[in-house]
């Protein structure tokens, strides 16, 4: 799939308004769901986005996305209750395949609202310990790639 033939929510993935579309954080408010598996079912769901197009747009195999998407609807299967959240996810982080969603996610939030660990964790409903894991793992892969890339 070319950028010029995925469509989103009536937008071209090329034009500039794709950058400004953002996912809700209490999509993760839930005791069920991977994060990968919330992500697909946002966007399968509430977005309404095929499997191919979800695919391109997190930079994922689409094999991958169809087992997420079939595993978030065996474990939950009522739709999100979709609150007020002052914070949101850009789609744009989680192209990066070197993370997992949960260390993109983790990240952003981190590095952006230089919020604590526990407060990712009351946001992504996690336990802190796990939140504090997700991030340094993060930082370390991304010093391999930096180091790497220094390197080339």
């Amino acid at each position: 799939m070319t950028e010029e033939s995925c469509v989103l929510i009536g937008n071209n993935i090329n034009s500039p308004n794709h950058k400004n579309i953002y996912i809700p954080l209490s999509i993760f408010n839930n005791f069920h769901l991977s994060a990968l598996e919330t992500i697909t079912k946002y966007m399968k769901e509430e977005l309404g986005l095929s499997y191919r197009e979800i695919s391109f747009l997190i930079n994922r195999n689409e094999r991958t996305i169809w087992g997420s998407y079939n595993n978030s609807r065996r474990k939950m299967q009522e739709s999100f209750s979709i609150e007020q959240s002052k914070f949101f996810i850009p789609f744009d982080i989680l192209k990066d395949r070197s993370l997992s969603i949960l260390e993109a996610v983790t990240e952003y939030l981190k590095e952006e609202f230089n919020l604590r660990y526990c407060e990712i964790a009351a946001l992504l409903n996690r336990d802190d310990r796990t939140i504090w894991t997700v991030y340094n793992r993060a930082k370390k892969k991304r010093r391999r790639k930096n180091y790497e890339e220094m390197l080339s």
